[in-house]
């Protein structure tokens, strides 16, 4: 499959790229303290033209957000379809400013059928401290919803739309969160990827910049650069700045991933493959031990061939190491890649999900010199 050839090339090109340049420290890590929270908040979107809910749940917030404004209304006075309680879900990021815009999204809670033209009534989002850090108000909008035209996939005339119960608004930071970067005297690296040799390499990268005595790899994960006294944040920011633009080779491990949906195969550098046979419904594979040459003495030359398994012998390579001829049958030499297999696989009308299983086989058996993962 084309996709197949591609998703490989590409991890080729950048393995390539990646082992002559590097990766920037920037792309490799995450600096401890510094993350995204996660915000949440109950509200009511009105506006609605007859696509609201029935719930007399969202009668009763409606009631109870108009006393905060004294309105006394009864619930009696509230009833229609156009309000609907919604649920809103933000993630803000470190060092936001009070003021600063915030992505949020919305979804209903209620029989709501469609958000579309209504209008969010202000709504704090607080979080996991019961503390408020954003407010939200305003139109809502779901997006993606109108009929086809020439410019449009699909024909003329039908329509395209978006889920119209989830909708996205912009909320207001109101607080900001607090974040510390030096932690005692440390300042920490985090690998996205943990890995013992990577994170040796960052280290040494670090040692050649600041200093030996300041760096120190505390695990696969982490890598922390010490600071003999407290340092100023003026000082804070050069030194990230520096440590971003530093760049590592990583080193990564030897995977192979499957998408089980669309058949697409994403295979690292270092992945290699063992002697293994492997039936799987009219399919037959057979991956067989590489043939040396050797002599009768059992010394290596350039005339006869010896199966390591078999101890066959010969002027020819012994049974199996040819692909046979058998509709259905694969055999290929042992050190295959995973590409070269898939794409006899694909070349022999297997499906995607004959591929996952086949490959799954192999990893079970201990023929997979890598790991597996199937998405």
């Amino acid at each position: 499959m084309w996709y197949i050839a591609l998703a490989m090339a590409l991890v080729a090109i950048l393995a390539g790229g990646e082992a002559q340049h590097g990766v920037r420290l920037k792309d490799l890590c995450t600096i401890d303290g510094v993350r995204d929270n996660q915000l949440n908040g109950i509200g009511i979107v009105v506006g609605l033209s007859g696509t609201g809910d029935k719930s007399p749940a969202t009668k009763r917030l409606l009631r109870q957000v108009l006393a905060r404004k004294n309105q006394a209304l009864a619930e009696s006075d509230l009833d229609s379809r156009n309000v609907a309680l919604v649920a809103l879900t933000a993630d803000i990021p470190s060092f936001s400013k009070a003021g600063t815009r915030l992505h949020s999204q919305l979804s209903a809670i209620g029989d709501c059928t469609s958000l579309r033209g209504g209008i969010l009534l202000q709504t704090p989002l607080d979080a996991w401290d019961g503390k408020i850090y954003a407010v939200a108000q305003g139109p809502v909008s779901i997006g993606g919803y109108g009929a086809a035209s020439p410019a449009n996939p699909g024909p003329v005339g039908t329509d395209h739309k978006n889920i119209e119960t989830v909708a996205v608004i912009e909320a207001i930071v109101e607080r900001e969160v607090p974040a510390t970067l030096v932690q005692k005297d440390r300042l920490r690296l985090v690998l996205r990827d943990p890995d013992f040799t990577t994170a040796s390499r960052v280290a040494k990268a670090l040692a050649e910049v600041f200093g030996q005595e300041r760096v120190v790899a505390e695990d696969a994960r982490a890598i922390a650069l010490r600071f003999a006294s407290p340092p100023t944040p003026q000082e804070v920011v050069e030194s990230l700045a520096r440590i971003e633009d530093l760049r590592v080779s990583p080193d990564v491990r030897a995977r192979v991933v499957i998408n089980a949906r669309t058949g697409t195969i994403v295979v690292g550098s270092t992945v290699a493959i063992g002697a293994v046979a492997v039936s799987h419904g009219g399919l037959s594979l057979r991956i067989t031990p590489t043939a040396k040459p050797v002599g009768p003495d059992g010394q290596p030359t350039g005339v006869q061939w010896s199966d390591p398994v078999t101890k066959l012998r010969g002027d020819q390579p012994p049974a199996g190491i040819q692909p046979p001829i058998v509709p259905g049958t694969l055999g290929m030499v042992e050190g295959v890649t995973v590409e070269q297999i898939a794409n006899a696989l694909n070349a022999m009308g297997a499906r995607p999900r004959d591929l996952v299983s086949i490959f799954e086989a192999i990893n079970r058996a201990g023929a997979l010199h890598g790991e597996l993962e199937i998405m």
